[in-house]
Formats: C-alpha cells, sequence, structure tokens
C-alpha cells in the first residue's frame, strides 16, 4: 500500500500519527428522516469507516478519527 494521505490521530491500538488509507466507508442507510420545520428530508448516514495501514493491519473507526496528512 503506496497511497496513504490520511493521519490517525485516536491513540488506539498504539496507532496515533500513523499514516493510513480509508478502504471502505458507510453507506447512506434506506429510507429518510424528516423533522418538521428542518428543510429537506434527508437520509441516514454513518460515520464509520475502514482504515488500512502500512504493514497491512486495518480496522473500523469513527471517520473523526484521520485527518488529511500535510505534505
Amino acid at each position: 500500500m503506496k497511497d496513504l494521505p490520511y493521519v490517525y490521530r485516536w491513540d488506539r491500538f498504539d496507532r496515533k500519527g500513523q499514516l493510513c488509507a480509508v478502504t471502505a466507508r458507510s453507506q447512506a442507510a434506506p429510507g429518510t428522516f424528516v423533522l418538521p420545520g428542518f428543510g429537506r428530508p434527508a437520509s441516514p448516514r454513518f460515520n464509520s469507516i475502514r482504515v488500512e495501514f502500512a504493514d497491512g493491519f486495518a480496522m473500523v473507526t469513527s471517520g473523526n478519527a484521520i485527518r488529511r496528512a500535510k505534505p
């Protein structure tokens, strides 16, 4: 795996600061929800992602756990 455009920010499994790549994102769930007075109906979306590190270790985590790596 050569292209690792993200940095893992959380201290889980001693991976904080390591470069990683997103290999899967959650899909929008079927159906919609509507809150009266709050605009258009929206489909619910989860914030789960699968990340893979340079050594091949992969895990499912929150999208909040990663940030774009600085060039």
